[in-house]
């Protein structure tokens, strides 16, 4: 009879399972959404790589349909879309075909629901719902083969400019010796004529006086002269501090820096109470500026010539790859390495940004053993439909570890066969767990698989009502202590009621009949061997992403090295 019993209880759990294998089946195979509660419209793409049947339509990050059929019309790909009723896509509505990895090849299709005032695709015929907008996002391959299109560019420009360098630095040399050149005889000219421009200086001021003798018979018209004649000189004598100062520096004669204040400054005009130059004054013949006092355009001339040294040497160092600059024009290995440098930092900060860290605690109350079980985990979620879970597990039964030692004994004065003794060992230890699973999601089902409490395992989560009500199951440790029992089985409920708070309530084991508790030979649970209650928080840590983050560059970066 038992062993009836455990065959009936196999048959119906293959027939539960054939039963929901069905079902998925139908669903998957229809689609997520109904022809009731949603409606279809197409669009035409030139290329359609990365959706597949069911891809997601969303907007803003949330799904409102899929992709309900693909097919080839031409050269074209027709993508037939349904749609929930409760999104109204306009005549000028837009699709953008995105890639959310750069490293999975999965596409999505990001819409736009267009303007108000436009005709709704709804309304129209089926052959009609055309969504005529369609922007197509570049994918790994394109952006890939554009990277090397502007690295063989940058190699190109990299390899002219050292040929340039390299043709024209003979060129170069010749210029500079020329300028040098320049600057000695503009040396030469200045020394040479400044005599001369003490003498018109002189002869300036002897016309002056010849103008002063004159003006006894002609006062008032050469009064009116002279007014014009010490504008003219204002602008003479302005001109003459300018290039003197090129010429020394700054530091000019007092003779032509002094200011101007009146008619009487203009020297042998004023009837005797004009200045006459002294013999220090830049305009007389003993203080003419010779040759040394050009210093201003020495040092102007040696700077220039500075100038031009440093930069053929800047100019050298480049061609011969001495500096960083130099390097990273000369070496094309080290460009290489600085461009995928940046490109792997890049993927991983938009990694980084779109990831979604939440942090969970739940806590169920065990009724066979009036003690609490309590999980800590975090989620983390890369994309909308696929998560990673880390959980620490405190189970108030511990772990039961069953240990068989065998000998054998034998007996000289006896005959064959040997003594075999054999000893079992049953070891219950208080120790914590841990789980990790990796998951997918298609629509309301995600699947799980990974390690679960410290042992191999898979499971599913049905979400309902946009994700408040969530129904799981989880089998795992398929391989036992004891002997004659099937895997551990659980199955929960869980409803968010809060936006961060949760109720659950389930089975535990319920493949097997209660084996022992708290009390031994105490009560038993038709639906499994435990039955539990409890709650749980979860929210999401930013400051907890960065220090992921913070991990995983730490590990990049001796790679990129």
């Amino acid at each position: 009879m038992p062993q009836l019993n455990k065959a009936l209880l196999v048959g119906a759990l293959v027939a539960v399972a054939g039963s929901a294998f069905l079902v998925a089946f139908t669903f998957f195979k229809k689609g997520g959404y109904s022809e009731k509660e949603s409606y279809v419209v197409h669009a035409f793409f030139t290329d359609a790589t990365g959706l597949t049947w069911k891809s997601r339509v969303q907007i803003a990050g949330i799904q409102v349909g899929e992709v309900d059929k693909i097919t080839l019309e031409g050269q074209r790909a027709r993508l037939d879309l349904r749609v929930k009723n409760g999104i109204d896509l306009k005549a000028d509505a837009c699709l953008t075909k995105v890639f959310p990895s750069a490293l999975l090849p999965d596409a999505l299709l990001e819409v736009s629901l267009g303007a108000e005032g436009s005709p709704s695709l709804a309304s129209l015929p089926r052959e009609q719902r055309e969504v005529k907008c369609v922007r197509e996002g570049a994918s790994t391959q394109k952006l890939i083969a554009s990277m090397s299109k502007i690295a063989a560019d940058v190699q190109v420009v990299t390899a002219e400019l050292t040929r340039m360098v390299g043709d024209q630095r003979g060129s170069m040399r010749e210029i500079i010796e020329n300028i040098a050149n320049l600057t000695r005889r503009l040396d030469e000219t200045v020394s040479a004529n400044s005599g001369k421009l003490s003498r018109l200086l002189s002869n300036a001021e002897a016309i002056s006086a010849d103008v002063r003798d004159l003006t006894g018979s002609e006062k008032e018209r050469i009064r009116e002269i002279v007014r014009n004649t010490e504008a003219v000189s204002r602008e003479l004598r302005q001109v003459l501090a300018s290039a003197q100062a090129v010429m020394d520096g700054g530091s000019g004669g007092a003779g032509v820096t002094a200011p101007d204040t009146g008619a009487g400054t203009v020297a042998g005009v004023g009837g005797g109470t004009g200045s006459q130059p002294g013999p220090s004054g830049g305009a007389g013949p003993a203080g003419a500026p010779t040759g040394g006092d050009a210093r201003g355009v020495k040092q102007a001339v040696e700077r220039a010539n500075d100038s031009l040294a440093r930069l053929d040497t800047l100019l050298a160092k480049l061609q011969e790859g001495d500096s960083v600059a130099g390097k990273l024009l000369s070496d094309k290995r080290l460009g290489n390495k600085v461009g995928e440098a940046i490109e792997t930092y890049a993927n991983y900060a938009d990694s980084v940004n779109r990831m979604q860290v939440e942090v969970r605690l739940r806590s169920e109350w065990l009724l066979n053993q009036t003690a609490a079980k309590t999980y800590f985990g975090i989620r983390l979620v890369p994309r909308p439909d696929k998560y990673y879970i880390f959980e620490v597990v405190s189970d108030p039964r511990g772990v039961d570890t069953v240990t068989t030692n065998t000998t054998t004994t034998h007996d000289p004065t006896q005959p064959p066969p040997d003594t075999t003794t054999v000893a079992t060992t049953s070891t219950h230890e208080q120790k914590l767990t841990y789980s990790l699973q990796m998951a997918k999601r298609y629509g309301p089902v995600a699947f799980r698989v990974g390690v679960i409490e410290s042992s191999g395992g898979v499971g599913s989560d049905l979400h309902l009502f946009d994700d408040r009500l969530q129904v799981s199951v989880s089998v795992y440790q398929f391989s036992r202590p004891f002997q004659g029992v099937f895997p551990r089985a659980k199955v929960w409920v869980n409803w968010s009621f809060l936006q961060h708070f949760h109720v659950t309530a389930g089975s535990d084991d319920f493949l097997n009949q209660w084996r022992s508790g708290r009390y031994p030979g105490g009560p038993k649970f038709s639906l499994g061997a435990d039955v539990f209650f409890g709650g749980g928080i979860f929210f999401t840590d930013d400051d907890l992403k960065t220090l992921i983050g913070m991990g995983a560059a730490s590990m990049v970066t001796p790679a990129v090295k």
